[in-house]
């Protein structure tokens, strides 16, 4: 699971990132590492919003095996 999650990571970090890079006319460097730090942080957001989703189905599947077993 580990393997997935950081290869999620990747992927919307270049995808968020090559978005920001191709709405930039006329670039300089300091355009470029900016829609990369701009791309990484779009990236941490939508994949915290993942985090969250995945701990509450294993915490919502922890209380529904509970309540099975009793």
């Amino acid at each position: 699971m580990k393997k997935s999650m950081w290869i999620l990571l990747i992927s919307l970090f270049v995808v968020f990132s090559f978005v920001d890079i191709m709405l930039l006319m006329n670039t300089k460097v300091s355009d470029i590492l900016g829609a990369l730090f701009l791309g990484a942080i779009q990236s941490l957001i939508v994949f915290a919003g993942v985090l969250i989703i995945i701990l509450l189905v294993k915490m919502i599947k922890k209380i529904y095996d509970k309540l099975i077993i009793s």
